[in-house]
């Protein structure tokens, strides 16, 4: 199939954050959670996660509410104190794109693919990303959860790929990401799906294609263009 837009998820895709289990990251939302007068201590990973917003608006506002915060106040913290932490490992260096992620973002580039970036981390998390790693020329359009609301929207709601596909307008489009619910967004957005399988895992949601390394899209997307 030929593809002229391709919109790629961020982390665990072409930005290799998932380092030391994402400790970096839990060390952020602590720092928020004690802010709000919370011992993070008496929360597990899974309950965080809630908060960071991974498993959506109903499930933050549920955590929020069983530990007597408000759930768009400690959102928005946990936002801010997790995008500052990012910021510090990127000038840290310990950020790397993955190996091939900025030559196949650059040779979809010069075959004038369209190009966006859709994530579930925080749009300003997002925008400090692309801009720390010189690639915010390429992509026509990012966006990033933007507020708390926004939790509603995100993935597997396929509202941001829709936007994505608004903003692209050259169809058909395709999706690359390495979650289940970036899978299920791209079908939601009737968009093609290519999942990024970095480990052993199994999935219940078929991608139109599967690959190992970032490079490979490189021969899915250009093969017929």
């Amino acid at each position: 199939m030929e593809f002229n837009s391709v919109v790629f998820d961020m982390d665990g895709v072409i930005l290799n954050s998932l380092v030391d289990r994402e400790g970096w990251k839990y060390e952020a939302v602590n720092k928020a959670l004690k802010s709000e007068g919370v011992d993070p201590e008496s929360l597990d990973r899974e309950k965080k996660d809630s908060l960071l917003g991974d498993q959506g608006y109903a499930d933050c506002v549920s955590t929020s509410k069983e530990v007597g915060v408000n759930p768009r106040k400690v959102w928005t913290e946990v936002a801010e104190k997790t995008t500052l932490a990012r910021e510090k490992q990127l000038e840290n260096g310990q950020f790397e794109l993955y190996e091939g992620a900025r030559e196949s973002i650059r040779a979809l580039h010069d075959r004038d693919i369209k190009m966006g970036i859709i994530s579930n981390a925080p749009e300003m998390a997002v925008e400090l990303t692309i801009e720390h790693f010189d690639l915010k020329r390429f992509f026509k359009f990012y966006a990033g959860v933007r507020n708390f609301e926004d939790l509603r929207a995100r993935k597997p709601h396929p509202n941001h790929l829709e936007m994505a596909k608004a903003e692209l307008k050259r169809d058909p489009f395709v999706y690359i990401g390495d979650h289940r619910s970036d899978l299920v967004a791209a079908q939601r957005a009737n968009m093609s799906s290519i999942w990024v399988k970095r480990n052993k895992a199994s999935m219940d949601v078929d991608p139109d294609f599967t690959v190992k390394d970032i490079s490979r899209i490189r021969e899915i997307v250009l093969e017929n263009t």
